[in-house]
């Protein structure tokens, strides 16, 4: 194909597409759907491939989605949508104009102020990351020794066990036949203990620049110490990060996921990334029976009633719920803003969050919480203001 661009991408088509890709099951909210408007009338596109791309940056929340993705932008984008048709510049019909086009692609969205403060975090520069020093690196040594101490739940399976608390009538039966019927020796079996489902939700905003990097780290070692471990990072937007952060090697999984996640250190919708998570059936079926821990410092952008709705519904979901906060380093600090007043009652734990080693003494409460009962953090707050 020459220089020039194709044509023929109707501003209808383009305006239809997110609300396809929501039909197909993709989670695409406002700020999604203004950023690639936006970004159409503003990038320069030499082709429909750029077009795709373009698409994949604005659109989808992390890899799990591309096959979706490419199935509907290929349905509506497909080769027969051009006509093999391309921009001449021998051609006497007058183009439209570029702010003509914006200005029709625009009005599409018009009037969802939240949509258009969280797109303009969506195309920033691309996340780097810091190497450890020597002190969080004894930190998150000492983290793999509490990892063993994390919560726990029997299994349903039953398995061998010399001390089982029930007898094993098949391996008894088995094992008799060995001694030609002579039962010498009863076996035995268990339900073993295993870790609970670990869900990790972490803010990477701008406010949580300082601590984003230390809480992918975290993430990153339980991943490979538990057997069951799910990750999302949120700031406008939600991304599944999980099977970003199975490499080994901590360098390779941080490099790799700076390519998935594109809100790193810009705006924070923490209601409307937490409704976006409960909303998909499968990511709401990880936090059944799972301990949630949700690493933000809860200053929520506008209206805080979606985000006190989302973790109202999160804490029934979970076994248990953690807060951990940068903000909870201070002894000072009070859940004083709305949001984080409004969700303060349905939090297991609000738990320091602004260090590796606060991470590792968070580990060491969660068997503690597993033991209380629920909602506790409210009232351990308001006995400090007795206290005080």
């Amino acid at each position: 194909m020459s220089s020039a661009r194709p044509i023929g991408v109707a501003t209808d088509l383009l305006a239809d597409f997110p609300a396809a890709l929501r039909e197909a099951g993709l989670a695409i909210d406002p700020g999604r759907t203004e950023a690639f408007l936006r970004a159409t009338t503003t990038c320069r596109l030499r082709n429909i491939k750029d077009l795709a791309r373009l698409g994949r940056v604005t659109l989808t929340g992390s890899p799990d989605d591309f096959p979706i993705y490419d199935a509907v932008f290929d349905s509506i984008f497909g080769e027969a949508t051009f006509d093999g048709k391309v921009e001449d510049p021998e051609d006497e019909q007058a183009p439209r104009s570029a702010t003509s086009n914006q200005e029709a692609l625009l009005q599409m969205v018009e009037g969802d102020a939240a949509g258009a403060a969280a797109a303009d975090d969506h195309l920033r520069n691309r996340k780097s990351f810091d190497r450890l020093g020597d002190d969080d690196r004894d930190a998150l040594v000492r983290l793999k020794r509490r990892l063993a101490e994390m919560p726990q739940v029997r299994s349903f399976k039953l398995v061998p066990h010399q001390r089982g608390a029930r007898i094993d009538l098949a391996a008894t039966t088995r094992a008799a036949r060995r001694t030609f019927g002579e039962t010498l020796r009863l076996m035995h079996k268990t339900r073993p203990k295993r870790p609970r489902r670990l869900l990790l939700l972490i803010d990477v905003s701008g406010s949580m620049k300082a601590q984003s990097e230390l809480y992918l780290r975290f993430a990153h070692l339980v991943s490979h110490r538990l057997a069951k471990v799910e990750t999302f990072c949120f700031g406008t937007r939600l991304s599944r990060v999980t099977r970003t952060l199975k490499h080994r090697d901590p360098a390779i999984a941080l490099d790799r996921l700076a390519d998935i996640v594109f809100d790193f250190d810009g705006g924070t919708l923490i209601g409307a990334s937490l409704e976006e998570f409960l909303s998909v059936s499968r990511h709401a079926a990880l936090v059944r029976g799972a301990v949630t821990i949700v690493f933000s410092d809860g200053l929520e952008r506008g209206d805080p009633q979606p985000m006190i709705h989302a973790v109202e519904r999160l804490a029934r979901l979970s076994h248990r719920l953690v807060w951990a906060t940068p903000l909870a380093a201070d002894p000072r600090y009070r859940p004083a803003t709305r949001g984080m007043a409004g969700v303060l009652p349905f939090l297991d734990a609000l738990a320091d969050g602004s260090s590796l080693p606060a991470l590792e003494r968070m580990v060491a409460q969660l068997d503690a919480v597993e033991r209380t009962g629920r909602g506790q953090a409210g009232q351990r707050f308001a006995e400090r203001r007795k206290a005080a």
